[in-house]
């Protein structure tokens, strides 16, 4: 995991570019799409766990004007990104924790919603990643995930296996973290399907509620909740 830490320290001024450059720009309507597929809930604590640069909360923010976000991520140059982004009162983001997402300093049933954009496919230890979410959560809290799966439609199997790829020499002059990138190519390649991802998270006592592909599967929206 540290090597997972240390290369995400490295790529932090350039990431958010890097997401765009993956999701093809969709990123930033991804999120949104996913933030309103969520249950609005008044004065709800929301944890934007592998949070990075504070994309997903500050976008979860502009919708709902929630002022109760934590955002959670084991790079802590990723989190110095997150805090120049946010503004902490500006756009109500006041807390920026380094934590691990299999072992977070929250207490027990006290956050009412979870996000995690791209994050989950980076944890060496999937079962208690969840386990650790599930733990937090309040009942009735939801659990959002937003990621890059293992591609199973045609079109993004096209892009993964065949495109992405090709980008990787175009990449790594533009980052000058060649590793980096193809990183995070192979681990949507190497990563879980949402439905496998579902199962898991059934496994831990979550209940599922949608699983939605977006732009022909180049990522998906699964979300979850504790019953």
């Amino acid at each position: 995991m540290s090597h997972i830490r240390e290369m995400f320290d490295k790529i932090h001024k350039r990431y958010d570019l890097l997401n765009h450059l993956m999701s093809a720009s969709r990123d930033i309507s991804w999120r949104k799409t996913c933030c309103k597929r969520l249950p609005p809930k008044e004065n709800a604590v929301v944890l934007d766990l592998c949070g990075g640069t504070g994309d997903f909360a500050v976008t979860y923010n502009k919708i709902y004007n929630n002022n109760k976000i934590i955002v959670g991520d084991f790079s802590g140059k990723m989190l110095d990104v997150a805090m120049k982004k946010t503004g902490a009162t500006t756009v109500g983001c006041p807390y920026v924790v380094q934590m691990d997402a299999t072992q977070t300093p929250v207490a027990d049933n006290s956050v009412d919603i979870i996000l995690n954009g791209f994050g989950m496919r980076n944890i060496l230890n999937l079962d208690l990643a969840f386990s650790e979410a599930f733990r937090v959560l309040k009942k009735g809290g939801h659990f959002a995930t937003l990621e890059f799966f293992k591609p199973e439609k045609t079109i993004a199997k096209l892009f993964y296996k065949t495109i992405a790829p090709l980008a990787i020499p175009f990449a790594g002059m533009l980052f000058s973290k060649r590793n980096a990138y193809r990183y995070l190519v192979l681990s949507i390649l190497n990563f879980i399907t949402p439905k496998e991802y579902a199962e898991k998270a059934k496994s831990a006592g979550f209940t599922l509620r949608c699983i939605k592909a977006l732009d022909g599967g180049l990522a998906h929206i699964v979300i979850l909740e504790k019953t």
